[in-house]
């Protein structure tokens, strides 16, 4: 019998529940897939005005707290950091780096979850600069899929 798609909304909370999922399951005979909607950090200073970057952190700090965020939510949905099989990291230019993306940021907060002796499975992965995020303070957006065997 086949297995239904099963689609996890966000939070009662978000002004974007009715906009996107947070997740989505897609199973097969044998694999299933949780795709997760693109992350957005955190505030994390709110004496800052929250379009502003201090608010959220610079990009490698923005990058751990997705990461932390993201873990949270494949537990959640029954999966865990080593499930993750593929992730798109979108990254703005940075001020404090001249207007380029701080790919080294991301890839030291990065290095801290995947290839590590917790999470030794490590995803195929893409990073680019775009010229913006939908939130001006934002300086990364990352989306995950993960997958495992039945």
């Amino acid at each position: 019998m086949a297995q239904k798609i099963e689609r996890y909304t966000l939070e009662e909370s978000s002004p974007y529940r009715n906009q996107f999922l947070e997740s989505v399951r897609v199973p097969t005979d044998r694999t299933e897939f949780l795709m997760l909607s693109g992350m957005t950090p955190p505030v994390i200073d709110r004496t800052v005005q929250d379009d502003q970057v201090k608010a959220y952190g610079d990009t490698e700090t923005q990058t751990r707290n997705i990461l932390k965020d993201m873990k949270a939510t494949l537990e959640r949905r029954g999966y865990g950091l080593n499930d993750v099989v593929k992730v798109q990291a979108f990254l703005v230019g940075d001020p404090q780096t001249g207007g380029r993306a701080d790919f080294q940021g991301f890839s030291r907060a990065y290095m801290e979850v995947f290839g590590t002796a917790d999470t030794p499975n490590i995803p195929v992965r893409t990073r680019m600069q775009v010229v913006g995020l939908v939130w001006p303070g934002w300086l990364v957006e990352i989306e995950a899929t993960a997958a495992k065997t039945r």
